[in-house]
């Protein structure tokens, strides 16, 4: 197969921008005409089976097409934890699971669909899975918000925080063990994304800094457009 060379804010790269709002759109908005009621029970199911079905089935074309690592391909990295956490949250629509989808949603997928690290991307193919797991991350996250009114709170932020380095902890581990690079934490991703300054670690701790802040604005954001809810 041809390979790929990724280039951000491409015609294909903005197209797919484009679809993943107008997706957003007809399903959040229009999603009765669709035939999807507000609390169907059913379409938690499907979404959770679809976003689990992109990651695994992009394992598998992977695997056929020579191009699966178990370096670079587990579903280790932040947002790819995420979607298996939002899959069980969209079931179980636990507050603490959602604290932390939508931190990751909001803050890490979007920084992947606006600025993705082209290296990931042997195959055209694979551009496109990217921008579709990472998509229905944050469609799960805006669905619960939206039709079940669950919201993150400023409260939860260090919660969030401590468990995500509690991950990264972790990972770091393993990244020594296997060699690899899972949530970037030995290389620098090949992104054009304004968060990343420095080298290694600095970059990691700015990271973390432009997090923090992000999620303030988009808990704000989320309080502006949403009725408030009193847990």
């Amino acid at each position: 197969m041809r390979p790929y060379t990724f280039q951000v804010f491409s015609i294909e790269h903005i197209i797919s921008i484009i679809v993943i709002i107008l997706v957003f759109i007809a399903f959040l908005r229009f999603n009765k005409v669709l035939g999807i009621n507000d609390k169907s029970r059913s379409f938690l199911f499907v979404l959770a089976f679809i976003m689990i079905s992109l990651d695994l089935s992009e394992d598998l074309v992977r695997v056929f097409t020579g191009f699966y690592s178990i370096k670079k391909d587990l579903p280790l990295q932040l947002c790819s934890i995420g979607v298996y956490l939002a899959a069980f949250t969209l079931v179980s629509r636990k507050k603490i699971f959602f604290d932390l989808i939508f931190y990751w949603g909001f803050v890490g997928a979007t920084n992947a669909i606006l600025t993705p690290d082209g290296n990931l991307f042997e195959l055209r193919i694979f551009f496109f899975y990217s921008q579709a797991y990472h998509a229905a991350l944050i469609f799960a996250v805006l669905w619960l918000m939206i039709k079940y009114d669950m919201r993150m709170r400023y409260g939860s932020i260090l919660k969030v925080v401590v468990s995500t380095n509690i991950i990264v902890g972790l990972l770091s581990i393993l990244n020594y063990a296997l060699d690899s690079n899972y949530m970037f934490l030995r290389q620098i991703p090949n992104s054009v994304s304004p968060f990343l300054m420095g080298e290694w670690p600095v970059y990691i701790i700015m990271v973390q800094v432009f997090s923090i802040i992000l999620v303030v604005l988009f808990i704000r954001i989320q309080d502006l457009l949403t009725k408030p809810i009193k847990y």
